[in-house]
């Protein structure tokens, strides 16, 4: 829902946009009555974090694949986005140890990302558009820069 959220309107989705899409009106079981009733998903405070760190993931896969179909801003607004997250993450302090660990791996979807970031500024002219995807789903554009060495 949050990913979903991002690609809509580029924001962070919020508890109360979350409690709000889980609640449903259903018709009423009772045969005599046509009211209907409403059933409501309620969601932890703390399982709404949890999920929010969960989308780091998702956002740092998305910015990697965008530029394999040629969105090459996408890597530096996920960046950007990615950053603000750990800001509001760190400035929870630790809360527990499953966050610490969620954190620990927004962390390292950032550096994924800002790597991407870096390439695309940096190294983006040397290497073909069409292997760009590639070299930042590896992690390292060394085995490109290898083969460049080689050539020369």
């Amino acid at each position: 829902m949050s990913f979903y959220h991002y690609l809509k309107s580029k924001t962070l989705v919020t508890l109360e946009q979350v409690q709000s899409d889980l609640t449903y009106r259903v018709p009423s079981e009772s045969s005599d009555d046509l009211q209907e009733k409403t059933i409501s998903v309620r969601v932890p405070p703390s399982e709404y974090m949890l999920g929010l760190a969960d989308l780091t993931g998702e956002l740092m896969r998305f910015a990697i694949n965008s530029v394999g179909s040629g969105n090459l801003d996408c890597p530096n607004e996920v960046c950007a986005y990615l950053r603000r997250m750990l800001g509001g993450f760190e400035s929870l302090g630790q809360v527990s140890r499953e966050m610490g660990r969620k954190v620990s791996t927004l962390r390292q979807s950032l550096q994924k990302v800002e790597s991407a970031c870096y390439a695309l500024q940096i190294r983006g002219s040397e290497i073909p558009t069409h292997m760009l995807k590639d070299v930042f789903r590896s992690g390292t554009d060394n085995s490109y820069m290898e083969e460049r060495d080689m050539d020369d």
